[in-house]
């Protein structure tokens, strides 16, 4: 059902302040549900609902597309850390940008967001900045599932954009594709992106300014206007379909959307409009998910955030700090499996890879089912292994382990191939089958989906190879991950092509 709403004319809010009173003691809880595991010092109410509007924006975004409902596996879930404020939000991506409100990392059996809590309830059912961030960036994350080859740049941004603007009724209904109220200040003052510019991700790059320019806002408004003009019903899929089928992202727009003059007029006059509208899912469209809530342990709690640190990632510098938090967290819960998974994860980040398989052995041992130890005692074997071929069967032993409690946990499946390669041996068919899956289970991980491209190109497949480095190419947010999956595309093209020897030889 389309709705239109009144476009609210609002300042460009240039930080937000969190204001919230100190509890006088943490009671963390974990909320899981099938395709997402929250952590909040939150009351059941808040973190069940901030877990309920997860999973029906994932349901509504597939009822759009038409995606059938697929099973996660449980590590393969996204994990969300909901923190005290924007500034713990700063603190743990190291920055000092008051921008930042949240932050999103993608990543094959580990995909983590961090997001401020929200204690003010002023704003209904439109979501907060925060939460919009995330949104944004698991629209990326679903964008995978819906669009084969390299979308181009502006389209990646205005479908994130599009769909970060939810709202979520108390009736269990979603609305997607809102105005982009965050956008209007930019659209108004920020510098004008030509739209065969803002088309062409090339044009794009080699010219943007160092300014601060409209590209996020003109592309959440093509793709809207696209989305819902009745006279240009078709143009957008008419579009995909030229991308998909090889032709210059600069050659689809005008064959798909005629004289780029005439759209830039029509998306002027668009933009000036007082209503939008937007799609409003009633509930009977959305499915629902069972969400199971538990207090934490003590020692669960006191290893949270030494693991949310772990998570995002560390240096080494910060390898160091971190494993010293945990090994006194560990001290006194010696025997807490949860604690000992975190602790096996920052002994490896430290470098000491015995340890971390000694932590890990004793979280399986008080948990079988600690697939996160299991996962931290690959790592740390696998890395042991490169000096010392004898411990390959050992990691393989460890791999089988893993697949054998969770077996579509893309982390055992991608790294049974990569034993065989870092072995120096040929991966049998079914460590290639068991990459595919990995990346299939995965396909926003950009290391599996690199590994896979490589052997293609070494086993002379250039055609997969392509398919497989297509999403790569116009990489949102990293120029560099783009130019290394030309580069590996490039070097494909040249191992085919014959040599003048070969080209002289009879």
């Amino acid at each position: 059902m389309m709705v239109r709403v009144a476009l609210r004319r609002m300042a460009f809010i240039l930080s937000m302040v969190w204001v919230a009173a100190a509890p006088a003691r943490a009671e963390w809880r974990e909320a899981s549900s099938p395709n997402f595991l929250v952590y909040a010092d939150q009351s059941e109410g808040d973190i069940r609902e901030f877990t309920d509007m997860l999973e029906r924006y994932r349901s509504a975004m597939r009822y759009i597309y038409k995606l059938p409902e697929e099973a996660t596996s449980p590590s393969n879930r996204l994990t969300v850390f909901v923190v005290r404020d924007a500034n713990q939000v700063r603190k743990l991506m190291g920055t000092n940008n008051r921008y930042v409100l949240g932050f999103y990392q993608s990543r094959a059996g580990g995909s983590v967001a961090f997001v401020p809590r929200v204690d003010d309830n002023s704003q209904s059912d439109r979501v907060s900045q925060g939460e919009q961030i995330l949104l944004h960036e698991y629209a990326h994350h679903f964008m995978f599932s819906v669009f084969a080859g390299s979308p181009p740049l502006w389209l990646q941004e205005g479908f994130a954009e599009f769909y970060s603007t939810a709202k979520f009724d108390s009736a269990g209904g979603v609305g997607l594709g809102l105005p982009a109220d965050h956008r209007a200040a930019e659209l108004a003052l920020a510098q004008e992106v030509p739209l065969d510019m803002l088309l062409s991700t090339r044009k794009y790059r080699e010219n943007a300014s160092k300014r601060y320019d409209a590209f996020y806002g003109r592309s959440w408004l093509l793709f809207h206007y696209l989305t819902f003009s009745e006279a240009r019903a078709g143009q957008m899929a008419d579009y995909l379909q030229r991308i998909n089928a090889g032709e210059g992202e600069e050659a689809a727009a005008t064959q798909a959307f005629g004289d780029l003059g005439v759209l830039d007029k029509e998306l002027g006059a668009y933009m000036k409009r007082r209503r939008l509208t937007y799609l409003n899912l009633g509930a009977s469209k959305i499915a629902s998910a069972p969400i199971a809530i538990r207090m934490l342990g003590k020692g669960e709690a006191a290893i949270l955030p030494v693991m949310m640190r772990s998570k995002r990632g560390v240096n080494e510098e910060t390898a160091t700090e971190v494993l010293a938090d945990a090994q006194k967290v560990a001290a006194q819960y010696p025997d807490d499996a949860f604690v000992l998974s975190a602790l096996a994860e920052a002994e490896f980040d430290a470098g000491n890879d015995e340890a971390a398989i000694a932590a890990a052995d004793k979280a399986i041992a008080k948990n079988p089912q600690a697939v996160g130890a299991m996962i931290q005692k690959i790592y740390a074997l696998f890395r042991k292994a490169g000096d010392d071929d004898a411990l390959w069967p050992k990691v393989r032993a460890a791999i089988s382990a893993a697949n054998r409690i969770e077996n579509d946990n893309p982390i055992p499946l991608a790294y049974f191939f990569r034993s065989y390669a870092a072995e120096g041996k040929k991966p049998p068919e079914m460590a290639v089958q068991g990459l595919r899956k990995a990346l299939q289970l995965a396909p926003y991980d950009t290391g599996n989906r690199l590994t896979l491209a490589d052997y293609f190109i070494r086993t002379g497949d250039k055609q997969a190879a392509e398919t497989t480095l297509a999403p790569l190419l116009n990489h949102p947010h990293d120029t560099q991950l783009a130019e290394l999956a030309r580069k590996l595309l490039d070097r494909g093209s040249a191992q085919a092509e014959p040599s003048s020897a070969d080209d002289s030889s009879s």
